[in-house]
């Protein structure tokens, strides 16, 4: 009884990825639709007016906005950035003493 379930299943996965992959073509579809409608309202509603300039300032805008509304983030983000320097420092740091100290060894093993 589980063997026929499993056999069952294992033949329906082609089906599965199937629609799957049919789910994700319809997607693309009505997205490649819609940002061609978004394109052509942009097109006919700032025709009057200066070019892309205010489709960058809004998108500008935008980006303050969700910059200012997770400022918390933002701001732990940016103290991350030094720890995550000094470890790499460190680790160069280290590889360049391991270099130096490897060379000072042959050095003297030679003599």
């Amino acid at each position: 009884m589980a063997e026929e379930g499993s056999r069952r299943q294992a033949g329906s996965g082609w089906m599965m990825w199937a629609f799957w992959a049919a789910g994700v073509a319809l997607l693309l579809v009505e997205l490649n639709a819609g940002m061609g409608y978004v394109e052509a309202g942009l097109q006919q509603n700032m025709a009057n007016l200066l070019g892309w300039i205010p489709a960058a300032a809004m998108i500008t805008l935008k980006v303050v906005e969700q910059s200012i509304w997770h400022w918390g983030t933002l701001t732990v983000v940016l103290l991350a950035v030094p720890v995550g320097a000094l470890g790499l420092l460190l680790v160069a740091l280290g590889l360049a003493m391991n270099k130096h100290i490897g060379r000072a060894r042959g050095q003297s093993a030679k003599q």
